[in-house]
Parts: C-alpha cells; structure tokens; sequence
C-alpha cells in the first residue's frame, strides 16, 4: 500500500505537469511564467530545507518531491512555450515581490538558527501568501483558462501522500500537505465556480 501510494503521488504529479504544458504549447492556456517562478522558488526552497533535515526521505515526503518535478516540467514548458512564441516576459506582481523577499528572509534566518523544520514551516506560510496572487483574480473572473485536471490531479496526488505521511509519521510531509491540500481544493472550487457561471451563461444564450 506504501509504495502505491508514493507511485500514485508521481504518476498524477508526472502526467498533470505533461498535460499542462500540452495546454500551454497549443495556446489553450496562457500561463504567467512569473506564477511558475515564484511556485519553483518556494518548492526549491521546501525540498532544499528537507534534505537538511536528519529526517529526510524520498518516500515519506513524497509530496514536496513529487511537486518540485511537477513545477520543473510546467515551468520549462511554460518558458519554451512562450519563447515559441516570442512572449516570454517575467513581472512580478507585489504580492509575488513580498513572497521573494519573504523567502530571501526565511533563508537568512535557516542561515542563522540551522533549523531546517521552523524554515520550512515559514516557506509553507509564505507559499500560502502566493497561493493568494493565484486566487484573487480567479474571486471576480468571468472566464479561467485554468486547466481543471491539473489542480484535481495535484490534489489526488496530495491525498495519496497522505499515507506515507501518516505512515512515516514525517512532520515536514504533514506541514506541507496541511497547506497544500487545503489550498488546492480552494483552486478548484474558484475554477468550477467559474466555469458553472459560463455554462449557464452559455445556456441563456443558446435560450
């Protein structure tokens, strides 16, 4: 059962990132590589700060290893997408500007204090603040371009690691997915939100 469920956390993670660089190379959806930057800086920074750890593991944190695969494929194919054609730009919004500097701060304080848990809890809660310049414009849209299997496909993955969370008992898997996993559900009810309003937009006209 442990090894399914790390297995599942890969396969949904591998197959979500192919498909949302599918979307992006045929112009389905237009992504902003400054959101992958920012989501690679803080993932990066997750992973980074769990191998310093005397707890590490490749299975028991399978979430944080799944994802920085996940965001290192999206993000490459959000670059090559946007060099085909000829769009690739990088601005930062303020909050994804506080969300570097946050994260710049947290590895000045690791630097200091050497404690890889309470700097990756601190990544954690900064990552959440990022998840804000996701969601705030999908609160008033009209219209997402989001692809909806990838947000439920991360989502699935993040419930399949819960098991070897709870089996390895790894507090910084049980801090991540306690972020992770409530942000993710909030991403898909926003975008099914949208798009049940296009729907039955779509059907009043069709009226």
């Amino acid at each position: 059962m442990y090894e399914v469920a790390v297995l599942g956390t890969l396969v949904l993670m591998l197959v979500s990132a192919v498909d949302y660089v599918r979307r992006a190379w045929i112009r389905e959806t237009n992504p902003v590589p400054a959101t992958w930057i920012l989501m690679m800086v803080m993932m990066g920074l997750s992973f980074w700060m769990y191998w310093d750890s005397p707890r590490k593991s490749w299975t028991a944190n399978i979430g944080v290893t799944a994802v920085v695969v996940n965001i290192v494929i999206i993000l490459s194919g959000v670059i090559a997408t946007n060099i085909r054609y000829r769009t690739l730009s990088v601005a930062f919004d303020k909050v994804q500007k506080w969300c570097l500097a946050g994260g710049a701060g947290v590895v000045v304080f690791w630097f200091f204090t050497d404690q890889p848990l309470i700097s990756y809890a601190l990544v954690q809660c900064v990552a959440l603040i990022g998840y804000f310049a996701t969601v705030k414009p999908l609160l008033k849209a009209e219209r997402s371009t989001e692809p909806f299997f990838l947000w439920v496909a991360v989502l699935f993955a993040n419930l399949c690691a819960l098991y070897p969370a709870w089996v390895k008992n790894d507090p910084f898997s049980w801090i991540y997915l306690g972020r992770a996993v409530p942000s993710t559900i909030l991403v898909i009810y926003l975008i099914a939100r949208i798009k049940g309003k296009m729907r039955r937009a779509g059907e009043l006209v069709r009226a």
